[in-house]
């Protein structure tokens, strides 16, 4: 089954990894950018006519989807995704205010106008793995310490605005999904690199200190989006042992989520 794709962020590492990947599925691929300089990049992206054809290229700033619900809602309605992908960010730039008003308020918005709407069915955050309040119970005390110093010490602004679209996604998520089927997957990779893809440990990782490529997180969002039985989730991913299918049959099947420990899990 095709299926259309809302890729936020597109000329992101992840996301021009992740593009080749959706278009080879048959896939159309909306990728949102910032500038009409980026264009010639995401083109290049497709590698055939038949590719070329369902990769559309939109440039749209997110400041302004920050402004309210009803933004966000216009840039879905011009689009019409059944899955909605956020791989977009400040980057640092900009300071604080900016990181809140793209990770936390863009994202939010975006969120609650996709569970409100009527056709959009998966929305995947790209979060990282220290987006939590409290330790899981399967990591040790060391592990912990390093997610806290990461998040208190070293991305503090980031860290409140991921939370906070990451608990926004999750409240939106069961709200929706009383009424119909919609799946908010939250896929929160260890410290990102440049190496190629490879094997994965996913789902509750044993910890926060961990690496894992960009290519691998790609190829992670590109098989939960495709597997047919994919529920909300938060998920977690480091390299590891396992092949990426086998590693994503087995967390679907299983229904592994690593939200446990996180105050939202009392909505």
């Amino acid at each position: 089954m095709s299926h259309h794709v809302l890729l936020l962020g597109g000329h992101g590492k992840v996301a021009r990894l992740l593009t080749p990947l959706l278009l080879q599925r048959a896939w159309t691929v909306t990728s949102v950018i910032r500038s009409p300089d980026q264009i010639a990049t995401i083109e290049a992206l497709a590698s055939d006519a038949d590719t070329r054809k369902n990769l559309h290229v939109l440039v749209h700033s997110l400041e302004d989807v920050v402004q309210s619900q009803d933004a966000a809602q216009a840039l879905l309605d011009q689009v019409h995704p059944d899955y909605v992908v956020w791989s977009a960010g400040a980057g640092g730039r900009g300071g604080p205010a900016r990181t809140f008003a793209i990770d936390r308020d863009a994202a939010t918005h975006l969120i609650e106008a996709s569970a409100a709407s009527s056709f959009v069915t998966r929305f995947l955050m790209i979060s990282y793995l220290s987006s939590r309040r409290e330790k899981p119970s399967w990591w040790d005390d060391a592990n912990w310490a390093a997610s806290e110093h990461v998040n208190n010490t070293v991305l503090p602004t980031y860290y409140k605005a991921k939370m906070a679209a990451d608990e926004a996604l999750y409240r939106a998520s069961v709200s929706r999904s009383k009424s119909s089927a919609f799946a908010g997957i939250n896929l929160r990779p260890g410290t990102l690199t440049d190496e190629p893809a490879g094997p994965v440990e996913l789902g509750r990782t044993k910890g926060a200190r961990g690496s894992v490529s960009r290519a691998t997180v790609a190829r992670a969002a590109d098989l939960l989006l495709a597997h047919p039985n994919t529920k909300t989730a938060w998920i977690d991913l480091l390299d590891g042992t396992e092949d990426p299918e086998a590693a994503v049959n087995r967390v679907v099947k299983s229904h592994i989520d690593a939200i446990e420990g996180e105050p939202v899990t009392k909505l």
